[in-house]
């Protein structure tokens, strides 16, 4: 084979090569990140989770001091009770204790509520935390085998770089351009021709064309989407197509 053709034919492998190898490194913050997210909305429940069980304690400290005014309240309306001169006075002074009273049930049936809250909300931390504590191993478990992941691909990347570059060196300035041209174009710039079709963009070709390509001692161009064509024996082609040329 043309060694011309040859390097372009390995030159759009390692350029496939070289993508592939990119977008699997491109993906590999996104998931770290999409595993950071979960622990950290985990973190962020149970921290919602002490803020309650916080606020429930004060809540109920507050109105535990509420009950003990009502309770002096009613201590010192108690007292006066032996002051009393007139019976109007007396109604005037039961009143008055009734309706503190009301006060403190109504006080002590808040703080039984917030007790009750509250017991229920300490009752979901011990589950909110074991569910930071998991989610904590699994950011951590799969951090490490997704940086492992990213290092090795570095070094694949890396290596099919240099590999490109060193086949870019051999091919003559017209090559290369022609190639970059029908590349930017197609997306693709060499196909194989098989059974007088390119491969490329499924157009046949004519019997001339066919047998001209099959030589393999030269640049040909495809007359319908003008890849680069070559010609590749029945005994030598893969067994399936690992990544089909995109139609033009």
């Amino acid at each position: 084979m043309y060694e011309q053709l040859e390097n372009l034919i390995r030159l759009q492998a390692l350029d496939r090569e070289v993508q592939r190898l990119a977008q699997q490194l491109a993906g590999i913050a996104p998931q770290i990140e999409e595993t950071r997210l979960h622990l950290a909305a985990a973190e962020r429940a149970l921290e919602e989770g002490k803020a309650r069980v916080d606020g429930a304690r004060k809540e109920r400290r507050a109105a535990e001091k509420d009950l003990e005014v009502q309770i002096e309240k009613r201590r010192k309306f108690q007292e006066q009770q032996s002051k009393v001169k007139t019976n109007k006075e007396y109604q005037a002074l039961m009143g008055e204790l009734a309706a503190l009273k009301l006060e403190e049930t109504a006080a002590e049936d808040r703080i039984l509520t917030q007790m009750e809250q509250q017991s229920e909300t300490e009752k979901l931390l011990p589950g909110l935390t074991a569910e930071v504590s998991r989610e904590k191993l699994e950011f951590q478990q799969k951090e490490r085998v997704l940086r492992g992941a990213e290092e090795k691909l570095r070094v694949e990347l890396t290596a099919a770089e240099g590999a490109r570059a060193g086949i870019v060196a051999t091919l003559e300035p017209s090559a290369i351009q022609t190639y970059q041209r029908i590349l930017k174009l197609r997306g693709s710039a060499v196909a194989e021709v098989r059974d007088e079709i390119c491969l490329g963009c499924s157009t046949k070709v004519t019997a001339q064309n066919f047998m001209e390509v099959m030589r393999n001692d030269r640049i040909h161009n495809c007359p319908h989407c003008n890849r680069i064509l070559y010609y590749l024996r029945p005994e030598v082609r893969p067994a399936a197509p690992t990544d089909p040329e995109p139609a033009a």
